[in-house]
């Protein structure tokens, strides 16, 4: 058996057949969630704001600045959505970064979604100290789901610097509630990063590892994240009694 590579005990309601199981699958498939996460998150959150900040002429500028850039999000052109696109207008309006948005409506609601996009373009494009200070800001929004994008955005910042406890410690906050609908999903990633962090012999990420994941597993909601769970309890040695 090759080194990226662990033995896993499981049927589809137990846990008694062995199969090969890639380690690094799962990790690389939740990197692939938290991209999309994340972006459902900035979709959910510039409706809202588009449609509930428009009573607020400052709020109402910063939206209007962000559905000119947002194109260029969404599309992948992170560096642009970052700077703007000084060589087009849109009715009559320039095309400014996200970077410019969130330094002149920075205080707005607008602003702090701004901030997470911005971080989050920074993410994409490997600039995560870069990305660190606007995920700081999107994370003390009043705006939980903002919020939480923040915080989760900050935890993947530090998983791809390799601070694997800090990044477990911001998922698990980024979590919420366990009636979040984001609660399996980050607690998952957290454990996944406590996991990683317990390779370096740390027995208290272990065992932090361990809890989140029979969490997950408690919780029977017979979703992905829970059986992604009973594989990483598989890989630490865990078996019920």
């Amino acid at each position: 058996m090759s080194e990226s590579e662990s033995t896993m005990e499981s049927t589809e309601n137990g846990w008694n057949v062995r199969e090969e199981i890639p380690v690094q699958d799962a990790l690389i498939a939740k990197l692939k969630m938290f991209g999309y996460v994340l972006a459902g998150i900035l979709v959910i959150g510039f409706g809202y704001y588009f449609y509930s900040g428009m009573q607020q002429t400052t709020n109402e500028e910063a939206m209007t600045a962000l559905s000119r850039i947002s194109s260029y999000y969404e599309s992948g052109q992170f560096q642009k959505a970052l700077d703007g696109d000084p060589s087009r207008t849109i009715r009559g309006g320039k095309v400014i970064g996200l970077k410019a948005i969130v330094s002149e409506y920075g205080g707005t609601p607008a602003g702090a979604f701004a901030s997470l996009y911005a971080g989050t373009s920074l993410l994409n494009i490997g600039k995560y100290s870069e990305a660190m200070p606007y995920f700081e800001s999107a994370s003390g929004s009043d705006d939980q789901t903002v919020s939480a994008g923040g915080k989760a955005g900050l935890a993947a910042c530090k998983e791809e610097m390799k601070s694997f406890e800090e990044a477990a410690s911001l998922y698990e906050s980024a979590a919420g509630a366990k009636d979040s609908p984001l609660y399996e999903r980050y607690s998952l990633f957290a454990a996944l990063n406590y996991e990683k962090a317990s390779a370096g012999g740390s027995v208290t990420a272990k065992d932090k590892a361990i809890t989140l994941m029979k969490g997950l597993i408690a919780k029977n909601s017979g979703s992905d994240y829970m059986n992604e769970a009973k594989m990483g309890l598989a890989r630490l040695g865990w078996h019920e009694n």
